[in-house]
């Protein structure tokens, strides 16, 4: 940049009089931190913590709310959301989940889970919470890869789509052989003599 074009933005800076309250467009919510989000470009975390703070915030539930965050990207909601949180073990969030509604019932409680924690290691936990009817929220960022190890293919990973594990697009036909192959055979039992 040079002296000209800093004389050109001093000339053009905002004038701080229309900065009143009835013509902001958007407020940051109070329950985000400012903390600078480091998340990779195109990722959708950053936009799910504002509409999620931005619901806890408007309806004033700041105190009153807990979060879950396991491993992976999911980890770094801690920094970013001005809410109680618990950590919980890879694929586990929503067995934490469970067991903080019942101890707390009148909090609210909600998961926030990328597609290793909740579609890979975590779907038992999330199926049985989902089951038994446990009262709280799912929040599942699906980005179709492990985004935190490289952009490795994940069980949600569409038909042909490329990652590091799969770089000529993700091939579903040679695993479809492997549901066509007899879960339990007839077996026969000998009777002693």
């Amino acid at each position: 940049m040079n002296e000209n074009n800093i004389v050109e933005l001093k000339e053009h800076t905002l004038d701080e009089s229309i900065c009143t309250s009835e013509n902001l467009v958007y407020t940051k919510p109070q329950t985000l931190t400012d903390d600078p989000m480091h998340y990779c470009p195109g990722c959708g975390h950053g936009t799910a913590h504002k509409i999620l703070m931005e619901v806890v915030d408007e309806l004033g539930l700041q105190n009153e709310t807990i979060g879950v965050a396991p491993v992976g990207c999911s980890v770094f909601a801690y920094h970013y959301l001005n809410v109680d949180m618990q950590e919980a073990a890879h694929g586990r969030a929503c067995a934490v989940a469970t067991g903080i509604k019942r101890m707390m019932p009148d909090k609210y409680v909600f998961t926030y889970q990328g597609d290793g924690d909740l579609a890979a290691i975590g779907t038992a936990e999330t199926i049985h919470a989902a089951n038994r009817g446990e009262n709280f929220l799912v929040v599942f960022i699906n980005n179709g890869i492990y985004g935190m190890t490289s952009g490795q293919m994940a069980p949600t990973t569409l038909p042909g789509m490329v990652s590091t594990t799969s770089p000529y697009g993700r091939d579903v036909k040679p695993w479809a052989t492997l549901l066509k192959l007899p879960i339990c055979s007839p077996c026969s039992r000998a009777s002693p003599t």
